[in-house]
């Protein structure tokens, strides 16, 4: 376990590409490197952008309204990730860069959410350069909504800050950060 007094991470229960930290840790002697080296290597080594993301990051639950919650999904320049708090520790994990991410309760997600009525792979989240993030149900029997809208399998739904996204059981919000000029356009 490595833990900060803003981080903690443990290494061995780790989900594929996500960095895990917890801001209520108590331990001030070792450093947090699981969530700098995920941000530095998503951000190309640029400590300015690094800077820039960083309280979007710790701050994100400050934003959530109706849950508990929250999948936040940000952007700097044209690269896109994701941090969450979607866990049985509420701690914030951030994942790698990408433009798609499964999320449901199988080993293959890049978001693991252990909750009943999530399938294996229930839904994906995908970002788009041009028009920005949207969510698609993978034909699940308990469905994917937002807003309270079902979705209708593979298709494509874009998400806007403060949308609420029900998976099975589990309602989060959906928040958005872009740290720098918006790379999509509302044509």
């Amino acid at each position: 376990m490595v833990s900060s007094q803003f981080f903690s991470a443990n290494a061995g229960q780790q989900s594929p590409g996500i960095a895990p930290i917890n801001p209520g840790s108590s331990n001030p002697a070792a450093s947090p490197p699981w969530i700098l080296d995920t941000l530095f290597r998503n951000l190309s080594y640029d400590l300015e952008q690094v800077a820039d993301v960083i309280d979007p990051i710790l701050t994100a639950q400050n934003h959530c309204y109706r849950t508990d919650w929250y999948v936040q999904g940000i952007v700097a320049e044209e690269r896109a990730f994701l941090s969450t708090n979607i866990n049985s520790d509420r701690a914030i994990q951030v994942t790698l860069c990408g433009t798609r991410w499964l999320l449901g309760q199988g080993s293959r997600c890049t978001v693991a959410m252990p909750q009943p009525g999530i399938a294996d792979c229930h839904a994906a989240l995908n970002f788009d350069p041009l028009q920005g993030f949207f969510i698609t149900d993978l034909g699940t029997s308990g469905g994917t909504w937002v807003n309270g809208r079902r979705l209708t399998p593979t298709q494509r739904h874009y998400l806007q800050d403060g949308d609420l996204v029900k998976l099975g059981s589990l309602r989060f919000e959906f928040l958005q950060q872009c740290c720098d000029q918006p790379v999509w356009h509302d044509d």
